[in-house]
């Protein structure tokens, strides 16, 4: 009876004891297609973690929209626990005190015998300090047609690596007839394709001071130059990016040059209706580099308890197994190198190799450069319009990037 007793009692005892909390975590990403990841990354986490809930707010349509968004929600006191801001202004919000370091939860976690190499995470480091995991990167990827490559003359197997046979390649097959262009180098809705061109001939955008703007010297003078040689040799119409990227998923264009993000919607696009390929860029230097595209996961929250839920969270989206989610569904790279292995993605890599190009590119990835002050929205929205203007011939190249130059040197912080 004693017995009986005692095990009666442990069980009131246990049903009185409260359940395990449940803590949620309110996650904010751009991008409203990127669903596709974000969804079925949570569901898995969560159910190894039931402890942990996560919810999503509504997607910002850009990366430059969600952080105008996390301002105004931060003077409210409505930030989100965990954002995937865009590599290039995650500044801001560092610059704002919305984001703290992670120093310290790294640093109990051994990170680097988890897939994270120096290089990666140095795409989420400012002055030092870590603020985040990187959780997709990108490349600008040669997106092809096979077909018209061949039809003017080319090798669909060997794609010009420097530029001058590459835009004669292009000019080529412009000249096809029927309707048909040459390429089309995207500039998209911020300054990522224009830095593109500037390191792509061993340039920087600012001297490592940041003191004064490096775009305006020898690197900066090709990359316009070679823009306006897109136009009149290359035979790259002056239409919008959606306009192009319609003309080449129609077979009626050679060339595009988009981010590896975007193979996946081009595979799905395009089909059997003629052979996609991609390529690595050419390049105009030794030295050259290239902006990395993409996003990291950091945590705004400060309550010690979402903080530490959303840190494995974090640790989660951006492991091998969440990687092998991300890279399927869009095209991006893993920022994670264990996520390359043959328990994840190789074979999927083996079977898929317009998706391997953005990873050979590796090398040559380093941090998409983020503008000192608040002015960097407005400072690429300077330099995509000045290119604008030498794709619609307003502009010569010379002119262009003097504007570029006076513009941009108004709108950095003030030095002494």
């Amino acid at each position: 009876m004693k017995t009986v007793a005692m095990i009666l009692a442990a069980g009131v005892a246990a049903a009185a004891m409260p359940a395990q909390a449940e803590t949620k975590l309110n996650v904010y990403y751009a991008w409203p297609e990127h669903e596709v990841i974000h969804k079925p990354i949570a569901d898995r986490f969560m159910a190894d973690h039931p402890e942990i809930k996560i919810s999503f707010r509504a997607a910002a349509p850009s990366y430059d929209e969600a952080v105008q968004t996390l301002i105004r929600q931060s003077m409210a006191g409505e930030l989100p626990d965990v954002h995937y801001v865009g590599f290039n202004v995650l500044r801001p919000l560092v610059t704002r005190g919305l984001v703290k370091p992670i120093d310290d939860l790294v640093a109990a976690d051994h990170l680097a015998d988890k897939g994270y190499t120096e290089q990666i995470l140095s795409l989420a480091r400012i002055e030092g300090h870590l603020y985040g995991l990187p959780f997709a990167m990108s490349t600008p990827v040669v997106y092809y047609n096979a077909d018209l490559v061949k039809q003017a003359g080319g090798d669909p197997d060997k794609v010009p690596t420097d530029w001058d046979s590459f835009v004669a390649l292009a000019g080529k097959v412009g000249a096809l007839g029927n309707g048909t262009s040459g390429m089309y180098y995207q500039l998209g809705s911020d300054d990522w394709a224009t830095q593109n061109l500037v390191r792509n001939f061993g340039g920087q955008m600012m001297n490592d001071k940041e003191s004064d703007i490096a775009f305006d010297g020898p690197a900066g003078q090709a990359a316009v130059k070679l823009f306006k040689r897109f136009h009149t040799d290359g035979a790259q119409p002056a239409i919008d990016s959606l306009a192009a990227r319609q003309l080449f998923t129609s077979g009626k264009l050679g060339f595009f040059f988009a981010s590896a993000g975007s193979v996946s919607g081009f595979e799905g696009e395009i089909g059997d209706r003629f052979k996609l390929r991609t390529a690595k860029q050419p390049l105009g230097a030794e030295d050259a580099t290239m902006p990395t595209g993409g996003m990291v996961a950091i945590i705004l929250t400060d309550d010690p308890a979402k903080r530490a839920a959303a840190w494995d969270y974090v640790k989660f989206t951006t492991s091998p197994e969440g990687q092998s989610i991300v890279v399927p569904n869009t095209g991006y790279m893993p920022t994670n190198t264990l996520a390359l292995d043959k328990d994840h993605l190789a074979g999927f890599y083996d079977k898929h190799p317009n998706w391997y190009t953005s990873v050979l590119q590796t090398p040559r990835a380093r941090p998409w450069f983020s503008w000192p002050g608040d002015n960097g929205v407005q400072i690429g929205e300077v330099l995509r319009d000045e290119m604008t203007a030498i794709a619609l011939g307003s502009k010569e190249p010379e002119a262009a990037l003097a504007d570029m130059v006076s513009e941009v040197r108004a709108l950095l912080p003030k030095t002494n």
